[in-house]
Formats: C-alpha cells, structure tokens, sequence
C-alpha cells in the first residue's frame, strides 16, 4: 500500500524539478542598472581614433582623379610666373618674385569636381558647408600637390604679392598654400560657389568679406604685404583675430577642457602669433587640419588629427585662440549624410 502511495508523491517531484531545470529563465529587471544600453549609448563609449584617414569616413565631395594630362600642369614641381616689376598704389618702390596660380587649379579642377553637390552643399548648415570644402580642398591639394603642399604666399585666388625665390619654404611654387590661405580657402571657395555672404559675417574669413569689413569699419585695416604694405585683403593670420569671434583661449602649455571644446565646431579658426588651422567635423568628432606647421605632420600622417590632442600640440609653446566667424550650429545629432 505504501508503495502505492509513495509512487505519485515521486512523479510529482520530478515534474517539479523538470519545471525548474528546463523552463525558460526569467530576466529580473531591479532598476536603472539593469537595463541594456541603447545603440547610441553603446557607441559613445567608442574612442574616436588620434588620427583618421581620408579612405575612413564617407566624402561629402568626391576627389578629383588625378590624370596624366592634370598633373602634366598640376603638379609640386612647377614654377609661378616671375614678375620682374610689381607695384601699386601705396608702395614707394616697386617688388619681384613668383606669383601662384591656385585660382585656374580652382576654375579648373576643384570647381567642376564641387558642381555636381552644389545644391546638397547649399542645404546644409553654413559651419557643414565649409567643413565638407575644408575637407575636399585638403585632401585634392594633397593628391596633386603631395602631403606638403605649403607654399609660403600661396593663397586660393592668389591675392598676395610676388614671393623671392628662397625666401621662405617653397616660396617658387606655382600651386600651394601657406596657413593663412588655407584657412581662408574654404570660405573663399564658398563665397566663390555662393554659398556664403562675403558682405555678412559668416563670410569674414575670405579676402571678399575681410575687404567689406575693412571698407566699412575704420578701426580695421589691411597691412600683411610686403614692407607693411596692403596685401589686396588677402587675409594673414594676424587678420583673424580682428574679424572673429572669440570662442575660447588655450593657455600655452596647457590641453582644452571637454568644456571648452563642447563650444567649438567645425569651421573655426585656431589662430596663434605665426600659424593657424582649422577645425573640422568627422564622424560627429573635431578634428585639426593645417598647412605647414608641426602638428598635422607629426609622424608624417598628414591626416586630420584629433582635436583635445591637436590643440595641445598646437598650444604647447603658445596661446591660442579659437575664432569664429559663422552662424552656432543647430543642435542635431550631428553631420548629415551627404
């Protein structure tokens, strides 16, 4: 009889335990901590890289191919025309040297290759327009002029006077440009596109809104040519600082707070006594570019370099300042998609 009795009470345990060991486990959810990050939150704890190549990120703006028949005219070897007597109206005695010619580059090459994006370029915010050209005149430059494509007195519509021969670094070249006409050069091309206002603000940074303001601001006055002379409003980085806004300072020797570079964006000027850059925006990150300097080609990358470590690299020895010119980006999550 036992027996009998005993043998229910068995199945019954072992249907209990068959329940506990094969049923499905139920996650216990006790707060905040618990839950699983969202895809963004997992990304953000992603370290954007010291360095970027061009071939890592999407290009608002294809690069130019780079032709047999281009680089029999676009190329790192070739010399500017010298002019054996320039003048004009505020000099007292007359110049020479060699002169660029990045503007047929321009007309020529860049212009043609922009002009298919034009319209996307035209809905963009103004800071995403000039970080796209920023980006697309660099790495162009680049391809047909090599990594260092400096040319001291280069400037993108070739507003600066003649240059002597052994001057300064590659002061013969008939394409490149200097710090300062680099960091011009996007505003410049935007003007040049329509994309910017040379007579508002956000078009300062270019020869056209520099030559604007010093017409209607007498406080303001173009001296970077040669013997203190006017240099043709083309802007020297000495210009910068009078015609931006002072975003933030970067003491010498020290690296910019998270607070400080949450006021910056793309498209801003970082200006010391001597040289500059330019910001830009990748991958919802800042990041520095420049032309000539130390700090772009530190290990000869010449890519664009993150911009807390750029910064204090640029700052070490020097003050800084961040300018702006532009309108403040919109809040957004970020860079469009071209």
């Amino acid at each position: 009889m036992k027996k009998f009795i005993l043998f229910p009470l068995v199945l019954l345990l072992m249907f209990s335990c068959y329940d506990l060991l094969f049923s499905p486990e139920v996650e216990e959810n006790n707060g905040p901590e618990d839950i699983i990050p969202s895809e963004k939150e997992q990304l953000s704890l992603f370290t954007p890289p010291k360095r970027i190549s061009f071939d890592s990120f999407t290009r608002a703006i294809p690069i130019p191919e780079v032709t047999s028949e281009l680089v029999a005219v676009y190329n790192d070897t070739a010399s500017g025309d010298f002019i054996a007597e320039y003048t004009q109206e505020d000099m007292a005695d007359t110049l020479d040297g060699y002169v660029t010619d990045n503007q047929a580059f321009f007309d020529n090459v860049l212009s043609p290759a922009i002009e298919p994006y034009l319209d996307s370029l035209k809905n963009l915010q103004k800071y995403e327009a000039i970080n796209a050209l920023t980006l697309f005149i660099y790495e162009s430059y680049v391809d047909f002029f090599g990594n260092s494509f400096y040319r001291w007195g280069g400037d993108l519509t070739d507003r600066d006077q003649p240059q002597t021969e052994g001057s300064h670094s590659t002061s013969k070249n008939r394409y490149g440009m200097d710090c300062s006409g680099f960091g011009a050069s996007p505003y410049e091309a935007a003007v040049l596109l329509e994309l910017l206002d040379p007579t508002s603000n956000e078009g300062a940074f270019s020869w056209m809104g520099f030559k604007h303001i010093c017409e209607n601001n007498a406080s303001i006055s173009d001296g970077g040519g040669r013997g203190g002379t006017t240099n043709n409003f083309r802007l020297e980085v000495s210009d910068f600082p009078k015609i931006g806004e002072l975003i933030t300072t970067i003491a010498a020797g020290s690296t910019p707070s998270d607070e400080q570079l949450a006021l910056m964006q793309a498209g801003d000027a970082v200006v010391k006594s001597g040289h500059m850059g330019l910001l830009l925006e990748i991958n919802e990150e800042l990041y520095f570019l420049e032309s000539g300097g130390s700090t772009v080609n530190e290990e000869g990358l010449y890519t664009p370099y993150r911009a807390k470590e750029a910064l204090a690299d640029f700052a070490s020895r020097r003050t800084t300042k961040i300018l702006r010119c532009l309108p403040d980006k919109e809040a957004t999550t970020g860079i469009v998609q071209y």
